[in-house]
C-alpha cells in the first residue's frame, strides 16, 4: 500500500512533507513516513517517527513533535542518536538552519499551547 501525503508544512524555506504508512507499532502508534527540505535540499526521508496517541496524525501537534526530533543537534541529546546521520545530515544539523528551524518550532510550539488556552 502506497504512503498516503497527510500534512504540508513550509516555513522559512523549509518544507515537511508527512506520510500515513497505514502501520502502528507494537504499542499502538501510527508509524508515519516523512520528508524535510531546507531550500529544496532533501535533509531527511525516513519512515520512522511513531506518533503520539495524544496528537492526531494530521495535526500541527503531530508536526510540532516530527520538527522537534528533526531540529535535535550534538549536545541535545544521547551521541547515539546521531549514529544513522549521513556526513551531510551531521552538517546540517551542526548549522545555522537547524537552529532556524529550531527556533521555527518553539514558535509553533508556543502558538499551539496559546490556542490549547
Amino acid at each position: 500500500m502506497p504512503y498516503e501525503l497527510i500534512k504540508r508544512w513550509r516555513k522559512n524555506g523549509f518544507k515537511l512533507l508527512v506520510y500515513w504508512t497505514h502501520k502502528r507499532d507494537s504499542y499502538g502508534k501510527e508509524i508515519l513516513a516523512y520528508k524535510l527540505r531546507d531550500n529544496g535540499r532533501l535533509i531527511f526521508k525516513e519512515r520512522d517517527f511513531h506518533c503520539s496517541p495524544l496528537h492526531a496524525i494530521d495535526s500541527m501537534n503531530a508536526v510540532e513533535a516530527l520538527l522537534s526530533f528533526l531540529s535535535l543537534k550534538p549536545g541535545d541529546t544521547d551521541r547515539e542518536y546521531f549514529d544513522d546521520y549521513t556526513p551531510a545530515q551531521m552538517a546540517w544539523c551542526k548549522s545555522s538552519r537547524c537552529e532556524e528551524l529550531a527556533m521555527l518550532n518553539y514558535d509553533l510550539y508556543e502558538h499551539l499551547q496559546r490556542k490549547g488556552r
